[in-house]
């Protein structure tokens, strides 16, 4: 284990565990989750002293080029406090969530509010790895590929399944290493079914176009939602538009 002392900076930019890095191949980038990063700084500013809200009279929604969805935008207040200057530090960002078919407002606004929250977070550090470029994805080998300065902090954690051996050590296996885009198209490798057919017909009747469907289908099928939930799902969401365009 570490042992020895760093900065505030630098606990808070420690590297994450591997299975914590995880890669969005539709917006082709490398991410860290929120509940990863609220989990650094309980431990590294303590429970209580940090917090962050949605400035909701910044909120306002954005209509996306090219008929894809629209977008909530909302500005975050994010506030830690720093014990060697016995004062809470305040930053502000701006988070955004895409409104994506089956999400309503409020959900959308939840996960914009969270994306601020990781971005004013990393202002102080945590995950700047991931803004400064040095986590990236390997199209070839299909895995996100950490830099080799990490190996030392990787050992010192046990986070090495061969760390004591002489070939070049390598991060634990974990779901992480397999992009979202790779478990759907295996899946989607045998003919679709008539059920993932008119899934896909609805979402574009709902949404204008197929902009997301695989991200947001991936997501219903690692909640393990059923085809046919997921289709009721949708045509419910129809549904409700047909309604709103006609009151």
């Amino acid at each position: 284990m570490v042992t020895e002392q760093k900065s505030l900076f630098e606990r808070l930019n420690s590297p994450f565990p591997y299975m914590d890095y995880q890669y969005d191949s539709f917006g082709d980038r490398c991410y860290i989750s929120g509940q990863a990063v609220t989990e650094r700084l309980n431990e590294v500013l303590g429970v209580g002293f940090w917090k962050y809200r949605g400035l909701y009279d910044t909120e306002k929604m954005v209509q996306e080029p090219n008929g894809k969805s629209n977008r909530i935008k909302i500005y975050v207040e994010f506030s830690f406090y720093n014990h060697d200057l016995q004062e809470w530090i305040t930053l502000t960002d701006v988070g955004s969530e895409q409104i994506k078919p089956g999400m309503n407002e409020g959900d959308a606004t939840k996960s914009a509010i969270t994306d601020g929250m990781k971005k004013c977070a990393s202002r102080i550090g945590v995950a700047s790895d991931l803004y400064k470029g040095l986590i990236t994805w390997d199209k070839q080998k299909q895995m996100i590929v950490i830099p080799e300065s990490y190996r030392r902090y990787y050992e010192q954690m046990g986070w090495l399944q061969n760390s004591k051996s002489d070939s070049p050590p390598s991060p634990r296996p974990t779901p992480a290493s397999r992009s979202q885009k790779t478990v759907l198209t295996e899946k989607l490798k045998s003919k679709p079914t008539s059920i993932y057919t008119e899934i896909k017909k609805t979402w574009q009747e709902l949404a204008g176009s197929l902009d997301g469907f695989m991200e947001w289908y991936q997501k219903k099928c690692s909640e393990n939602a059923t085809e046919q939930q997921v289709l009721h799902l949708l045509q419910k969401r129809l549904a409700e538009k047909k309604r709103e365009a006609s009151a």
